[in-house]
């Protein structure tokens, strides 16, 4: 064979092999180590809350947990999104909590730190956000008879994964869930974020004009593409996994919004039918009309357009939760 010859053969399953390797979902793994009573999942918080004291976070940044002193009949984990902190949960979960429930806010690893232009925020991975999930899953199995898991963004995605992948979740409602980008092709977001997920990180502004000024103290005004992509290619397993993973959660409610300008709300709704057609009456989904203006974070009151008087009572009803009275006389804007 000519020299010529062979190195062309050469490259070619060079550029193969790099292909290959390349579009390879990452394998994402979570190993359930629940705690078996009301005390031991106090004693894991505990340890949780110890592990963060010696981190830069702020007040707002660290996991929280709202507990009757006892074990509820219902427990709830919730998921925030992938630049905010558990604070963006904390008035749903005094709804929650006065409903009678216990409620866990795990922290993400990267999540919630002073300074918000820090620089490895961006680095944060798909699998960090099911550790962050398998957490919360984990202390809530020692809170509560019956576990309902929130997740919100990129939060939603890693309920998601964990609905299909892990046993004992009552029930999963993903909230905006951003398994791709709105306006562009699902084919094009994986293979970009195939590539941005293994190159260097870059950081972009949530608001190229407000910059620092934008969103609440506690949430990053700006993203890393390492994060983000990470984040999808967590889509994309949760996807490869639609016919070989049932559902293992007992059903999922998903609620998305028309005038979300971030998340690709139609493929959402595409996945939301396929989970039907797989794990039939075990799926709902509900979208906020587009002339409501329902923001892509539809739970933090302090979002600029937030409109929580409208998207909690939906969220409420979706998790089977009537409020007390008086709990849901929120401000309007």
């Amino acid at each position: 064979m000519k020299p010529r010859r062979l190195l062309l053969i050469i490259l070619l399953w060079t550029m193969i092999g790099f292909a290959i390797w390349l579009w390879r979902v990452p394998d994402f793994v979570s190993i359930p180590e629940p705690e078996e009573n009301y005390e031991k999942a106090i004693e894991k918080f505990n340890a949780l809350e110890k592990t963060e004291s010696a981190l830069p976070l702020r007040l707002e940044g660290h996991s929280r947990l709202l507990t009757h002193g006892r074990k509820s009949e219902r427990v709830f984990v919730l998921v925030h999104g992938v630049t905010n902190c558990p604070e963006q949960y904390m008035r749903l979960a005094h709804i929650l909590y006065a409903s009678g429930a216990n409620v866990v806010i795990p922290r993400a690893r990267y999540a919630g730190f002073a300074d918000r232009m820090n620089a490895i925020q961006g680095f944060q991975s798909g699998q960090d956000l099911l550790d962050q999930v398998a957490t919360g899953l984990d202390i809530a199995s020692g809170l509560g008879n019956r576990i309902s898991l929130v997740g919100v963004s990129g939060g939603a995605v890693a309920a998601a994964w964990m609905a299909q992948n892990r046993d004992n979740i009552e029930s999963v409602a993903l909230v905006s869930p951003f398994f791709g980008i709105r306006g562009q092709p699902v084919a094009l977001v994986d293979a970009v974020s195939a590539i941005l997920n293994r190159g260097p990180n870059f950081y972009f502004w949530w608001n190229a004009k407000k910059k620092e000024a934008v969103g609440p103290i506690y949430a990053y005004p700006r993203f890393g593409t390492r994060s983000i992509a990470s984040t999808l290619e967590l889509s994309r397993a949760v996807r490869d996994q639609l016919v070989s993973h049932p559902l293992r959660a007992g059903r999922m409610a998903i609620l998305t919004s028309a005038s979300d300008i971030g998340a690709n709300s139609e493929q959402t709704r595409q996945l939301a039918l396929k989970w039907e057609q797989y794990n039939r009456g075990r799926v709902s989904i509900y979208e906020f009309p587009e002339p409501l203006g329902i923001p892509h974070d539809m739970i933090d009151p302090e979002q600029p357009d937030a409109k929580i008087q409208i998207t909690y009572p939906k969220i409420l009803e979706l998790l089977g939760v009537k409020p007390p009275s008086g709990q849901m006389e929120l401000p309007h804007g």
